[in-house]
């Protein structure tokens, strides 16, 4: 991928996903810049008319009754971008500003917002020297657009606020004096284009959601290696058992099992045993994450839709000459679909987090108590599965809705607001707990499947144990564990590993 051409209407999360693993150059369409002339130029019109149209020659928000003079409409833009970056707490990762630029980026294009076509290009320009403006976490409510984090966004293309530049904090002045990039002014409409949508919100629940599609795949994995080191029956995965459920995420969770498992020695050695039925962390694994599987298709529904959305206000409709002021600003898909992944990706963590458990008990697993030889004088994964029972805790918090709860601001006149940000960003630490929690399991199962050899496990399966015993070694004695934990990041970041995983999960 090694350009990226937008065109305000053409995004996909694969494309998404590209783009952040890339870093291509980002450029757009030579249609859609001239829709963003042809708004542009239904906006100056309407102002030579005299016409009062809201945020381009008046105030924002309850102070939208005071009209602004001509003379002062760059120092109303200016002003805006300067009130509103209130951020607060530390900054936002940089893939998620990289993400906020490249979708304001997409949205601008579509034509709507009356935008200059010069702040599109400076935007494309920052984004393509890999110039970040420095965004801080906290804020945003949702609604009149993420004003604060998009605010920061915007800062410097205006010569003000602190970017990141080849790993280095610094004021944007100071990129400016030393001819790095040069500073636009901005005209009418251009400010609040800049800060009106939902492009922080979007960010954080796409982030979440690329790496909850990986993550899922993952708990299947770590789950078939579960079903190996405990001699779990494969008989719950049988399609017959699927199909009169009808659950689409089901029938896909339980061909990926029965995928990971084919041609295991292990499953086949036990296949006459007197086990009648195993406990629901394994006997439901398509059950359970099956329904994980619909919440993140529902969501990237809703969040590929908004990649191409236009969530300014108020927006320019050039082909009628009409400047209409609406609320697609409001970010409450986002919210609720923020809310429906932590739900799903706690339960993620639960389910796994039960498996851990019966992993080290050795009443329930048939192997070494807390899966070490010598338990007593070993611990072995005991207080691993303290750490994964922890992290399962604190998610249950964390998916408690954001999106239920609602604080006027503005004086009462934006008097429902979203909370889209405080639900992503608890997502997103979800997504970073639920990363651990599989990761102990594949660790544990990894362990338990080591007392099952000289028998192989299956295809999918044996793949993951071999993966695991390449970044941590077998457990013969108690050692420092969390320098084992640790290795969940080089897991994570293996992209050829996963798509090795999901051919295998997908095969016939």
């Amino acid at each position: 991928m090694s350009n990226c051409v937008l065109s305000g209407d053409n995004l996909t999360l694969k494309m998404i996903t590209d783009f952040l693993r890339s870093k291509c150059e980002v450029s757009i369409e030579e249609n859609a810049a001239k829709r963003v002339k042809a708004a542009r130029k239904t906006v100056l019109e309407m102002i030579n008319k005299g016409k009062v149209v809201y945020g381009i020659n008046t105030g924002f928000g309850k102070l939208s009754q005071v009209k602004i003079p001509l003379n002062e409409l760059e120092s109303l833009q200016l002003n805006l971008l300067r009130s509103h970056a209130c951020g607060v707490s530390d900054p936002v990762d940089t893939d998620i500003v990289v993400l906020m630029m490249f979708l304001k980026i997409n949205n601008l294009s579509a034509g709507y917002s009356g935008c200059s076509l010069e702040v599109i290009n400076k935007l494309i320009e920052l984004l393509n020297k890999k110039i970040y403006p420095i965004v801080p976490r906290r804020g945003s409510v949702g609604a009149s657009g993420d004003l604060a984090p998009l605010a920061h966004m915007s800062l410097p293309l205006i010569d003000e606020g602190e970017v990141l530049y080849k790993n280095k904090r610094y004021k944007s002045e100071d990129l400016v004096k030393q001819g790095i990039y040069e500073p636009i002014k901005l005209g009418p409409k251009d400010g609040l284009s800049l800060i009106n949508g939902t492009q922080y919100s979007t960010a954080l629940l796409t982030s979440a959601l690329i790496q909850a599609k990986d993550l899922v795949l993952l708990s299947e994995l770590a789950a078939s290696m579960s079903i190996e080191a405990v001699l779990s029956t494969d008989v719950p995965f049988r399609k017959e058992i699927q199909e009169i459920r009808r659950q689409k995420g089901q029938k896909v969770v339980a061909k990926h099992v029965r995928n990971f498992l084919k041609n295991s020695e292990i499953v086949e050695s036990h296949k006459n045993c007197e086990k009648v039925q195993d406990p629901y962390s394994f006997r439901c694994v398509p059950q359970v994450l099956g329904a994980v599987r619909d919440s993140i298709n529902f969501v990237q529904e809703i969040v590929e839709n908004e990649f191409n959305a236009v969530t300014d206000n108020p927006l320019v409709f050039s082909d009628s000459g009409e400047i209409l002021s609406g609320g697609n600003f409001h970010a409450e898909p986002l919210a609720m679909a923020s809310d429906q992944l932590s739900i799903a990706l706690t339960e993620l963590g639960n389910i796994s987090e039960r498996r851990i458990a019966n992993l080290t008990d050795q009443s329930v697993s048939g192997l070494p108590a807390f899966l070490i030889k010598s338990s007593g004088i070993n611990s072995g994964f005991m207080i691993a599965h303290v750490a994964a029972a922890s992290l399962a805790s604190e998610n249950r918090t964390l998916s408690n809705p954001a999106s239920v709860g609602n604080i006027p601001t503005s004086a009462n006149q934006e008097d429902h607001v979203s909370m889209a940000p405080a639900a992503g960003l608890k997502l997103l630490q979800i997504v970073e707990n639920v990363k651990v929690i599989i990761w102990i399991e594949m660790l544990a199962a990894a362990q338990g499947m080591d007392f099952r050899r000289p028998l192989k496990a299956g295809i999918g399966s044996e793949l993951g144990y071999k993966k695991v015993r390449s970044l941590v070694k077998y457990l013969d004695k108690d050692r420092i564990m969390y320098v084992d934990l640790r290795q969940y990041k080089k897991l994570l970041s293996d992209y050829t590993f996963i798509r090795e995983i999901n051919d295998i999960a997908e095969s016939n």
